[in-house]
């Protein structure tokens, strides 16, 4: 199975904080839930990985996560399945999914998701089943692509970041419609993008390492979300002006090339 019982551990951990006080929750958590994952993350420390996940949406350790509502709506089984599907899609590798309840810090959304080359994880509120899906879709797209492309994450380009979240949008559109794409892609006019683009994203697109393309894709002193817009933007018009069929196997400069997006 790719899913991971990370709701076998939960249950450990809602178990043993009964009997800790507050003080005790942070080394609990990250002696139930983050010493599992020590293998996957092979320089790194508990508390490190501890506070990268927090960082993505990991509940707090105080935090009620009502594990039984995750239960009942059968999220782990819903990824499960799902999953499946997407593999066989995309021809994807087999990789762990680790879904974790998200912290009701988050107030932008109730989910949340990062991929890595090795692994997967969801942090997951009260989700309807299709959005919960279009999240691991969304995210398992990421993990193809990067298989695809067979470079770490310090070798990754701007433009392969951008093609990235293109491709990933893309794919929930084409798999369930526009109702779970991210809100904020229909933000900024196409004037405004290309503008953008031709400014800050062309003199840049060779620049290497995902933490160095944050600004670019969340924003900053660019837009908020700018990057998602115009990686999307790509992908789209990649797509219709050449297939119907999403290019998780092409080049990201190919790409580029064949959208509507000007090289100079």
């Amino acid at each position: 199975m790719a899913v991971e019982p990370t709701d076998k551990w939960l249950e450990e951990y809602e178990f043993a904080r009964k009997s800790k006080s507050s003080d005790e929750l942070y080394s609990l958590q990250c002696s139930v839930l983050c010493d599992r994952l020590v293998k996957l993350f092979q320089e790194g420390y508990t508390e490190e990985i501890h506070f990268e996940l927090q960082q993505q949406g990991l509940f707090l350790p105080e935090e009620e996560i009502h594990l039984e509502r995750l239960k009942q709506r059968n999220v782990w089984g819903c990824v499960e399945q799902e999953f499946m599907y997407l593999q066989q899609k995309w021809d994807g590798p087999t990789i762990p999914i680790y879904i974790f309840p998200i912290t009701r810090q988050q107030n932008i959304t109730n989910k949340n998701g990062v991929a890595y080359p090795h692994s997967l994880f969801l942090f997951v509120g009260e989700v309807e089943k299709q959005e919960l899906q279009a999240l691991l879709a969304h995210e398992y797209n990421h993990v193809c692509r990067l298989h695809y492309l067979k470079k770490s994450l310090a070798e990754t380009t701007l433009l392969e970041s951008l093609i990235l979240e293109g491709l990933a949008e893309c794919a929930v559109k084409e798999l369930y419609g526009d109702k779970w794409l991210a809100p904020w892609l229909t933000n900024y006019t196409f004037e405004k993008v290309i503008k953008l683009w031709r400014s800050q994203f062309l003199p840049n697109l060779q620049l290497q390492g995902l933490e160095k393309h944050r600004p670019f894709l969340y924003g900053g002193e660019l837009p908020p979300w700018i990057g998602y817009c115009i990686g999307y933007e790509i992908v789209r018009s990649y797509v219709r002006n050449h297939s119907s069929q999403l290019p998780l196997l092409i080049p990201g400069q190919d790409i580029l090339a064949g959208s509507d997006f000007p090289l100079q």
